[in-house]
């Protein structure tokens, strides 16, 4: 195995199990753009972890996440505080970290980023709760841990990806009770019954920008609440915070520090990019680590750009410039 061959993480059960019916299309996709490489695939969520472990007990340097924003937390999840460069080829249902990142939807294109190998060294942020976990953009709880908890047993199995997730939080809404919380962050301080939280290194989950003009390169938290509010105004305040300026949402808030540490009177469900790592303890703390990962991204690439810019970036990037 040369040092520069890379090996894929793959999901097949991404995006609802669309990416196992182009399982064969990605092996040739990668055969053609990055020439030899070596692959495995996932069965189950969290199976990513043992296999990227593996890939670098053997010497690879390059690991690439070929799924969503599960697989690509797996992945991080080994390779944070290393040298080890992570590529990203998305393939699921949510991907919010590859649009942070500039990462293309276009197989081919994500592939050729890869090839193309530029690399920044780009903060991490770690959760303590059951368990550690790193994650590259966002932790979540409260109504959005709710739903990632009940997901599995939702039903209506057509709904697929960010819509199926945004309809089962409008319900949850009406089901969730919200947990009285002591919410952290550096030395500023919110108690309140803690209906939706959210933080991480990005301004977009589950599609929608939460945390306006948030992103890696300001090396802090930022934090997204919703509190003291349930039922139909709850959903209303929902529907705010998707659509419109948090500023425009009384019952909403956004917070900026290195440090946060959520209190709850019970436990709460927490959620590192789609995958649950906390449901047991009354207690988390999450905090931001400057360079931890090598990420391959767009040389070019500028996350402080405006909107339009990104947009002009990112049609560009879709048409190999």
């Amino acid at each position: 195995m040369a040092d520069n061959t890379p090996f894929l993480v793959i999901n097949p059960n991404a995006d609802e199990g669309k990416t196992e019916k182009i399982i064969a299309k990605i092996l040739a996709t990668s055969k053609k753009v990055l020439g030899d490489f070596e692959y495995e695939l996932t069965t189950n969520i969290g199976d990513g972890i043992p296999i990227a472990k593996k890939a670098v007990k053997d010497g690879f340097k390059t690991i690439l996440a070929v799924g969503g924003d599960g697989t690509l937390n797996e992945v991080i999840n080994v390779v944070a505080n290393t040298d080890i460069e992570v590529g990203m080829i998305p393939t699921g249902g949510s991907c919010d970290a590859f649009q942070t990142h500039a990462i293309p939807l276009n197989l081919k294109r994500s592939f050729e980023i890869v090839a193309a190998g530029y690399t920044e060294k780009l903060p991490i942020g770690i959760a303590k709760g059951d368990t550690n976990r790193y994650f590259i953009d966002m932790v979540n709880s409260g109504l959005a841990g709710y739903v990632n908890d009940h997901e599995a047993t939702w039903g209506k199995p057509w709904l697929k990806g960010d819509l199926r997730y945004t309809i089962m939080a409008f319900e949850a809404a009406f089901k969730y009770k919200a947990p009285k919380s002591k919410v952290i962050v550096d030395d500023q301080v919110r108690e309140a019954s803690l209906a939706y939280f959210t933080t991480g290194l990005s301004n977009v989950v589950a599609g929608y920008e939460i945390i306006p003009g948030n992103h890696p390169k300001k090396g802090e938290l930022g934090v997204a609440i919703i509190k003291d509010i349930k039922g139909f105004k709850f959903l209303v305040s929902m529907m705010r915070l998707m659509f419109q300026s948090i500023e425009k949402n009384k019952h909403a808030e956004v917070l900026y520090g290195k440090n946060v540490t959520v209190e709850s009177e019970t436990p709460m469900t927490w959620v590192a990019e789609g995958e649950i790592f906390s449901t047991k303890t009354t207690k988390v703390e999450i905090s931001v680590h400057s360079k931890q990962v090598n990420l391959i991204i767009p040389e070019g690439w500028k996350y402080d750009a405006s909107d339009s810019e990104k947009k002009k970036f990112m049609k560009a990037i879709n048409k190999g410039k």
